[in-house]
């Protein structure tokens, strides 16, 4: 009776729901049940999480930083040629430039799509060690100057490593938390990112004045720290439940389970999130068997519009201006005028992660379209102010000041309202997509 009610529970939450019924009352009410029986979390379940937390931190760090060394003029006077009308005496050219930061995001799509089958055959743990030493493989390789053509295969490496971090920390995080604390742990990611953009707009900082190759060579070295420790601390995380019993090592997968909650739960609490997860997983692969083409059930009946409308909201953010900041901040910054670029650049990431932390606040008392509406109009604002004060003379210092209070501004609404690294869209996703598909369409 009890493993039928259970089952009844999971059928209900998973299935798509029709159009009179909101499935919010169904997941908060499950929320609250789950709420008595959850575990307190123990000093290896708080290492698991804070370890995958670093993945998202270095993906941050690595992004920021390798953005910023196209303002430093130890690495232009490697990869760029002299000229007399930048403002720093250097230059690198449109196109070098802009291949140097579309290769690191080709890479970080590559990542992501091989994450899912080196995740599901390795395992979580294994691949994010694969992931740590790519990362140190792809910062290391970097050390050594080339052609402009080797940045490009280096930088692609570096993208990688970064997709497979996010990717498979995220994919932990989901299958390893409890139930009653999983938005608010996944949500979490966001702020390490922005985090690890902040730290690295501070490393660049403080070698930007080095007027030699070791002003990006120093951020680089750095670069390798946290993977080397994200390596270390895995040896101490056990495996995902959810993958183990998933590759069928039922033994292991209690094991694990019970580390990660309690090394003494009471059994039955145990066997019934056991029970819960089996169920889960057979009906995702049931669900797979009958749709083995890219998952054809997220475009079939009820489903194809709440596919249509998540891809939709994912895919607007590309349009707020963010990929410019994200990949040119610092250059943008010295392009108008702003002499201490590279501190705004750190003025901007900390407003970044103010408006990340204010966003996963926000995320349960604002209403989700409101959210989404005020975080895509604002920043629009903001880019179009940001092209009119182009238009003024440089030298004036209103129209630097202006520029930067607009760049600023700019992010800290988007990471506050709309950020596909913010906990809104998480959410917009999961309501919008159901659980069947939201790890498919996170992906994309």
């Amino acid at each position: 009776m009890v493993e039928m009610q259970f089952f009844q529970t999971y059928v209900v939450v998973c299935q798509p729901p029709p159009r009179t019924q909101s499935v919010l009352p169904i997941a908060f009410s499950k929320m609250e049940t789950n709420k008595s029986k959850s575990f307190k979390p123990n000093w290896r379940c708080l290492i698991a999480y804070l370890t995958m937390s670093l993945a998202h931190c270095q993906c941050g760090f690595s992004t920021t930083s390798i953005s910023g060394f196209q303002a430093m003029v130890g690495f232009l006077s490697v990869y760029g040629h002299p000229d007399p009308k930048s403002k720093t005496g250097w230059n690198m050219g449109t196109t070098p430039q802009q291949l140097a930061a579309s290769f690191v995001n080709f890479g970080t799509m590559i990542g992501i799509l091989c994450a899912q089958p080196i995740g599901n055959y390795l395992g979580r743990r294994q691949g994010l060690w694969l992931a740590s030493v790519v990362s140190v493989l792809g910062s290391g390789l970097q050390l050594k100057s080339s052609n402009v053509a080797g940045l490009y295969a280096r930088r692609i490496i570096i993208g990688m490593s970064n997709g497979l971090f996010m990717a498979i920390a995220k994919a932990y995080t989901v299958e390893s938390a409890p139930m009653d604390l999983r938005e608010g742990i996944v949500s979490l990611y966001a702020v390490w990112i922005s985090f690890g953009c902040l730290l690295g707009a501070v490393t660049n900082t403080f070698t930007e004045h080095i007027h030699t190759s070791w002003a990006y060579k120093i951020p680089l070295t750095c670069h390798i720290a946290i993977p080397s420790l994200l390596a270390i601390l895995l040896v101490f995380v056990p495996e995902s439940p959810c993958w183990l019993l998933k590759s069928g090592k039922v033994g292991e997968a209690r094991r694990s389970l019970a580390v990660l909650r309690d090394r003494t739960p009471a059994p039955d609490i145990l066997e019934k999130e056991m029970f819960e997860m089996g169920i889960c997983i057979e009906v995702q692969q049931e669900r797979g068997r009958r749709s083995q083409y890219l998952n054809l059930d997220i475009w079939r009946g009820c489903s194809r519009r709440r596919t249509i409308l998540c891809l939709a909201v994912i895919l607007s953010n590309s349009s707020s201006g963010i990929w410019l900041m994200l990949s040119y901040g610092t250059v943008v910054f010295q392009l108008a005028g702003i002499k201490q670029a590279f501190q705004a650049s750190i003025y901007n990431n900390l407003a970044n992660l103010l408006g990340t932390i204010i966003g996963l606040y926000l995320c349960s008392r604002m209403n989700r379209r409101t959210m989404l509406m005020t975080g895509h109009f604002v920043p629009a604002l903001c880019m179009l102010g940001v092209a009119v004060s182009f238009t003024f003379d440089s030298e004036a210092g209103y129209a630097r000041m202006v520029v930067l209070v607009l760049l600023i501004a700019h992010g800290f609404f988007y990471y506050a309202f709309s950020s596909v690294l913010s906990a809104p869209i998480w959410a917009a996703a999961n309501v919008l997509t159901g659980c069947k598909s939201v790890c498919i369409l996170d992906h994309l």
